[in-house]
């Protein structure tokens, strides 16, 4: 796993993850080596041991840009979060941008985010819009508008979790310091809970790259990809981990718990809709009792007890929001 230092310390460098996207490894790869940019970055993979031809592409690139593409090949599988984590702090950048192996960015994104960064000082992260396309389909999915603020902090991320893409984020390098993994697998959420406690999140409007559904190689991301599918129940306990996470820190304790029920209100709402009504109703008495958030979690615990006649209101007004953004 030894890599040598380049002669030129990069400004920025690309943290791929990648295991068994030998389908779409090489898009990711090419579309950060042909980012235009006037300072030096560094491509740092981590191949989680693939057992499909991810490997031999990540070779590949490493031999034709060995200045740039740094591999890393790990003999054993040793999961995504110990891959993340080392990978991170193999990066001598000023600033890292991560990438999962399906992904790709988009022409501007690294000069964009790092001009962004050197301007706001104040921000710990950058994040950015993505394009969602569908592996299935073929097709790019049209995505409703979302209200996320050019500027926001800890809080506002603990209420929206999670609001951007992983593979949309660049942060300073100084905030991998003091990051405490208590357990072997834990969600993207974590990291970024860790991040945005030592600085603000700046939020770009761009379409700067690609985020690909259903492309297989992350369980995680497949789970999430859908409000009719029923998540995991280890993603809810992913996310009151990276708030608990928050909350051994200054964070207020009614934040944590306002968190904490929208986190079950949000698993609720997906079990409602995946007609697992009994799972709804415990989580939906969970949410409630954790905290008070808003009317709809209130109308949601006062028509628990007929999950029948409300999986049909909320499925109405969910037809007629689809309709609208067709």
């Amino acid at each position: 796993m030894f890599m040598e230092q380049p002669e030129k310390t990069p400004k920025v460098s690309v943290c791929v993850i990648t295991y068994n996207h030998e389908k779409y490894i090489r898009q990711c790869l090419q579309s950060i080596v042909d980012q235009k940019t006037d300072f030096d970055f560094e491509v740092i993979v981590g191949d989680d041991c693939s057992t499909d031809g991810t490997r031999g592409i990540v070779q590949e690139f490493a031999e034709k840009y060995p200045e740039v593409v740094k591999p890393i090949f790990h003999d054993t599988n040793i999961g995504g979060t110990k891959n993340i984590v080392f990978v991170h702090e193999q990066a001598i950048g000023e600033y890292i941008a991560h990438m999962d192996g399906d992904d790709f960015m988009l022409p501007g994104k690294l000069m964009i985010q790092a001009e962004e960064l050197d301007k706001n000082p104040d921000c710990a992260i950058c994040v950015h819009a993505m394009k969602h396309f569908d592996q299935q389909s073929q097709h790019y999915r049209k995505l409703r508008p979302k209200r996320i603020p050019r500027k926001s902090d800890i809080t506002f991320l603990l209420m929206n979790l999670p609001f951007f893409s992983h593979s949309s984020k660049m942060y300073r390098a100084e905030c991998r310091n003091g990051l405490d993994v208590v357990a072997d697998e834990i969600l993207d959420c974590y990291f970024h809970v860790h991040h945005s406690l030592r600085g603000k999140i700046l939020y770009l409007n761009d379409l700067l790259g690609v985020y690909r559904l259903n492309a297989g190689g992350s369980s995680v991301k497949e789970n999430s990809n859908s409000i009719y599918k029923i998540p995991a129940p280890r993603l809810l306990e992913w996310l009151i981990d990276a708030v608990e996470y928050a909350g051994r820190s200054e964070i207020d304790a009614d934040l944590i718990n306002r968190s904490k029920a929208k986190c079950y209100f949000d698993s609720s709402y997906s079990h409602l809709m995946a007609k697992d009504f009994k799972t709804f109703q415990l989580l939906i008495n969970k949410s409630y009792e954790t905290a008070r958030l808003h009317n709809i979690q209130l109308l949601f615990k006062h028509l628990s007890g007929v999950p029948s006649a409300l999986f049909f209101l909320v499925r109405l007004r969910a037809g007629l929001r689809e309709r609208i953004w067709k």
